[in-house]
């Protein structure tokens, strides 16, 4: 399955910024997302998030 920043996006909905890597992958398993959203986000530069336009501009590099 390909990974879409929609994907991304919804697994991350709610989760307060800013937010490090960690964060992210954090809350994507809390909010079940599959591994393949797990896997780009920890493959993403280990850096802090300021909103979710940082976050799709990380994923757009990884992707």
């Amino acid at each position: 399955m390909a990974v879409s920043a929609v994907d991304i996006s919804r697994s991350l909905s709610g989760i307060d910024f800013p937010a490090n890597k960690e964060d992210l992958v954090n809350h994507a398993r809390e909010k079940k997302a599959n591994k393949e959203v797990i896997n780009i986000l920890q493959q993403m530069p280990d850096q802090e998030y300021g909103n979710m336009a940082d976050v799709e501009h990380a994923f757009g590099q990884v992707k």
